[in-house]
């Protein structure tokens, strides 16, 4: 989502596709998605910079389910999803079709994504996790080389860290690791070079 940066991820098996974070550029995310049955959008958290685009995309892929955590679910709608911070007025008040908790997996046609809640950028936050596939999407719990903040509302540097170290260090090292700003990495870089969190 410019000028943010926000990573927005279409997920496809050729037939099938879930989307992850739709942050903005609704068009294109419709145009690129469109090909596919999309069964999923997961929110890796509530700050608008990640749903700014979900109404436009939500009401183009009605069968799609929308997924968000309980503790964040309520900031959809109100300032804690920091639009106002960026001079926006935007507050997401449509569907969510399934509250997560951790450790459930939801089927991606015989794939299974499984969800880690990964509190400190925010309550609710959480990353997920394709173990089949070796793919991790942390939304901005976890950047290369960087962590995200814990300043904001909602958020706590322990949790984060603990989170960083429990949830995410203890996957295997070659997971890719498909961020919410910035460039991809993988697990063992992060153990071995982010000078935030150190396994």
């Amino acid at each position: 989502m410019p000028p943010i940066g926000e990573n927005t991820y279409i997920v496809n098996d050729g037939k099938f596709a879930f989307i992850v974070d739709p942050g903005g550029l609704p068009e294109a995310v419709i145009k690129n998605a469109s090909g596919f049955e999309v069964l999923y959008i997961l929110l890796t958290h509530s700050h608008f910079d990640h749903i700014y685009a979900l109404r436009e995309v939500a009401d183009a892929f009605p069968k799609a389910s929308v997924c968000i955590h309980r503790l964040d679910r309520p900031a959809l709608s109100s300032e804690g999803n920091l639009a106002y911070s960026f001079g926006e007025d935007f507050s997401y008040t449509g569907r969510v079709d399934i509250e997560l908790s951790d450790g459930q997996t939801l089927d991606f046609n015989g794939r299974s994504i499984k969800v880690l809640h990964t509190p400190g950028h925010t309550e609710g936050g959480v990353c997920f996790y394709i173990g089949s596939d070796g793919l991790l999407f942390s939304g901005d719990t976890l950047f290369r080389s960087s962590v995200g903040r814990s300043d904001f509302p909602g958020g706590d540097a322990d949790l984060l860290e603990r989170s960083i170290r429990e949830k995410l260090y203890t996957l295997p090292g070659g997971t890719r690791v498909w961020p919410g700003h910035d460039e991809p990495t993988d697990i063992a870089w992060e153990r071995q070079r982010n000078m935030f969190v150190r396994a």
